[in-house]
């Protein structure tokens, strides 16, 4: 399975808005992300990203999306950094209601 992932531009916003202040490098985040993901059957995935232009530790937010043929496409859908993470957060809905805002 090849694994792609599409970032959106809810997480560019994370990255460059509220967690990194710097430009992101689109291509390697995804580039991390889809080597992370491997042969992953989940629906969401938490996945997480040393980042190496902005020395923080990242956790990347993927929902998985449609598969054509031997390619499987994932949504890279958020991006906070691992300390402000928590599984409460995601357990009390704080993390699914932030990832479904649109960013227009």
């Amino acid at each position: 399975m090849i694994n792609k992932v599409v970032m959106t531009k809810g997480a560019v916003f994370d990255y460059e808005e509220i967690v990194c202040l710097i430009p992101a490098d689109r291509q390697k985040i995804k580039s991390a992300a889809e080597k992370s993901v491997k042969e992953e059957n989940a629906a969401f995935l938490r996945t997480v990203y040393a980042d190496p232009d902005s020395q923080k530790e990242l956790i990347l937010f993927l929902r998985r999306g449609y598969d054509f043929g031997p390619m499987r496409m994932w949504i890279l859908e958020g991006i906070c950094e691992k300390c402000d993470y928590s599984p409460e957060m995601e357990e009390n809905g704080i993390i699914k209601e932030w990832l479904e805002v649109v960013i227009e």
